[in-house]
């Protein structure tokens, strides 16, 4: 996992899920504005969360 996500870089990460508005964006990965995040359904906790685990590796 730790590798994985080193290799993403500075990329928003998502849960590209249209049924989950917690975890997730509320949105499917295909739809327009999934890369938008103004556009958002969703609050994306689980792609937040991944993101500061990221930057936590990143300063190791």
């Amino acid at each position: 996992m730790k590798t994985f996500l080193l290799q993403t870089g500075d990329r928003i990460l998502v849960e590209a899920s249209p049924f989950d508005r917690i975890w997730g964006i509320g949105m499917a990965a295909t739809h327009p504005d999934a890369e938008r995040p103004q556009n958002w359904q969703g609050l994306n906790l689980l792609g937040f969360a991944l993101m500061e685990v990221r930057n936590q590796l990143q300063t190791e």
